[in-house]
C-alpha cells in the first residue's frame, strides 16, 4: 500500500453538536437562563415546574439557531457582532465622510 500525504487538521475547530468551542458559552448562558427565569418567577405548567424542561428547550433552541447561523456565516461571527454592538462607534477608524470630533478640533487648534 502506498503512503499518502495527510493534511493536518490540528487547526480546524472542534465541533460538538455542530457548535464550535467558541459558541458554547452562548449555549451555557441560555441553559442557565432557561432554568433560572422560570425558577425565580415560579412558572408552572399545571403542577410541573417549568425549569425542569426549560433548560433543555433553551439549550436545544440555542444549538439549533447557532447551527443555522454557522452554516450561513463566517466563524466567530456572532461574537464579533455582539462585541461591535457593545463597543459602539468609538473604536472604529474615521472614514473620509465622517464628521470630525469636537475634542479633536480643539486639540489641533491649541497647537
Amino acid at each position: 500500500m502506498q503512503a499518502r500525504p495527510i493534511r493536518s487538521q490540528i487547526y480546524l475547530s472542534v465541533l460538538r453538536f455542530g457548535i464550535t468551542d467558541e459558541d458554547w458559552g452562548f449555549v451555557i448562558v441560555a441553559a442557565i437562563l432557561g432554568y433560572a427565569v422560570p425558577f425565580i418567577f415560579g412558572i408552572k405548567i399545571g403542577n410541573v415546574p417549568l425549569e425542569i424542561v426549560g433548560w433543555i428547550v433553551a439549550t436545544g433552541l440555542t444549538i439549533l439557531i447557532l447551527n443555522i447561523i454557522r452554516r450561513k456565516s463566517r466563524p466567530a461571527w456572532l461574537r464579533h457582532v455582539i462585541q461591535a454592538r457593545l463597543q459602539g462607534a468609538v473604536s472604529h477608524r474615521r472614514l473620509p465622510g465622517d464628521a470630525g470630533r469636537a475634542w479633536l478640533k480643539q486639540d489641533q487648534e491649541s497647537e
